[in-house]
């Protein structure tokens, strides 16, 4: 059984006892085991995030056509058959629609995406871990906080549970206690490094700290999920 095969059956629940037990000792000694198991992880949920996108959007389209539909009906009954009303009618149909979508997705520093904490986080660890990551993915943030925190205190080395804590603290309006989180992950070599780049940088901004702001949001590379973002905070900044 090769590394990502192990990984599948830690993940999965079907190691022995035995092999669980030694899987999770090279978890703690091994860089390049933990970091394939963190970056298998964050794969995971980046796919969920983008199959709950599309599930939006097809919830949205499920809204929005037969709205579409009927407006289309009222104003045949109600105009001439001219190509220049159908264009209109198509037209305000169309404004509709766009109004729609960015009332539901403004634009805004604090509109990010959060990829779902795995539940697989969870198994072999601590209740708290298992609690605050339901939390975390309901959007209960405030209730989720304590048990992410103990779970980061509990485990000082797991770069996962401290990343959420930190978002959590961010989500709950505490920047400048999550920041330092942040930064503390801008030190390692794990999944979550890059990522915390943007989120270092909006706590930082949030706590007027504009120069460190700028610094951190310019250190977001091009390809990662969070460059539109630091763009975005970037152009706040000058």
């Amino acid at each position: 059984m090769n590394l990502y095969e192990q990984i599948e059956a830690y993940i999965s629940d079907t190691l022995s006892p035995e092999e669980r037990s030694d899987f999770e000792r090279r978890l703690a000694q091994e860089p390049d085991v933990r970091k394939a198991y963190e970056d298998w992880l964050y794969t995971e949920a980046v796919v969920q995030k983008h199959e709950a996108a599309a599930a939006g959007a097809a919830q949205l389209r499920a809204v929005l056509e037969p709205l579409t539909r009927e407006h289309f009906r009222e104003k045949a009954a109600a105009a001439p058959r001219t190509g220049r009303v159908r264009k209109l009618v198509f037209a305000a149909v169309a404004v509709a629609a766009v109004l729609l979508l960015f009332v539901l997705t403004p634009a805004s520093i604090d509109r990010y995406p959060v990829t779902p904490m795995p539940n697989v986080v969870v198994r072999g660890a601590t209740d708290h871990g298992k609690e605050g990551g339901q939390l975390f993915n309901d959007q209960q943030y405030q209730a989720a906080l304590p048990h992410l925190k103990a779970a980061a205190d509990g485990n000082p080395e797991d770069v996962m549970a401290a990343f959420y804590y930190g978002v959590c603290l961010l989500k709950t309006e505490q920047p400048g206690t999550a920041l330092p989180v942040f930064e503390k992950l801008l030190q390692s070599s794990s999944a979550y490094q890059e990522d915390s780049y943007f989120f270092a940088a909006l706590c930082a901004y949030k706590t007027g700290h504009q120069e460190l702001a700028k610094k951190y949001a310019t250190a977001v590379p091009s390809n990662n999920l969070y460059h539109k973002n630091a763009v975005r905070l970037l152009k706040k900044l000058d």
